[in-house]
């Protein structure tokens, strides 16, 4: 179904419950100018842009924040970890825990991503996401629309290339992330992504001192069962101790 199709449907099935969540990377830009084309042509449905601040964003994430506010004359809406939860992390391993195993980066991001995101999106039915098949891994099968979480995942790119994206931005003349110009492919926390070498897959840069984990932070996929296991543990002991703190 093509992207405007998928948009279309979406907001007349969930109207002012649907949201955006992104991190303005290229995808998400071409879904923030989709969807506002959209309400632009006379629909009266109010859709928040949500992005998540977990503290360890890239400078050039806020200046891509600024753009699409003063773009869209927009208000994007920061979701940012809770300060007792992050604190106990950190006290417990480390500013830089995410180098040390598997368990511990997904530690740092549930505290940091999924927690908080899980907290806003309560109220929330369905959300619109910059999910693409040719990105690969467990992206491959992602459909457009997805019922299976607790929210609808909403995915109008699934079947672009990283071409078509491109192209799209090129045409609208879209705000780009500066640090795709630094060789950037995929981008998020500013530790934990670098750029990628010709060859490499787009979300390499992603983690990549990690050779045997899906490259993914829990919020779109669930993690391997041991890891999984394992954070869990972790984040289970860390809640305890800040709820009785």
């Amino acid at each position: 179904m093509p992207a405007q199709d998928v948009i279309q449907s979406a907001i007349s099935e969930f109207g002012s419950s649907l949201a955006i969540l992104t991190s303005f990377q290229r995808e998400g830009v071409v879904i923030v100018d989709l969807v506002m084309r959209e309400l632009m042509n006379g629909n009266s449905a109010r859709i928040p842009i949500l992005t998540i601040d977990t503290g360890k964003l890239p400078a050039a994430t806020h200046r891509m924040i600024d753009a699409v506010e003063q773009r869209y004359g927009v208000a994007v809406e920061r979701i940012c970890p809770d300060e007792s939860e992050v604190a106990a992390m950190v006290g417990d391993h480390g500013e830089n825990l995410f180098y040390d195993s598997v368990p511990q980066r997904m530690l740092c991001c549930n505290v940091r991503k999924v927690r908080p995101l899980t907290r806003r999106m309560s109220s929330v039915g369905a959300y619109f996401a910059g999910l693409r098949r040719e990105q690969g891994g467990e992206r491959l099968g992602i459909e457009e629309i997805d019922r299976s979480g607790t929210q609808v995942k909403i995915s109008p790119l699934a079947d672009w290339s990283a071409a078509d994206v491109e192209r799209y931005t090129r045409d609208q003349n879209l705000p780009v992330h500066d640090l795709y110009s630094a060789g950037y492919t995929s981008i998020g926390c500013d530790p934990c992504t670098r750029a990628t070498a010709v060859g490499e897959g787009e979300r390499a840069g992603r983690w990549w001192w990690e050779s045997d984990a899906d490259k993914e932070c829990g919020i779109h996929f669930t993690p391997d069962g041991r890891a999984e296991r394992t954070v869990d543990v972790l984040l289970r002991d860390l809640l305890t101790r800040t709820a009785t703190a």
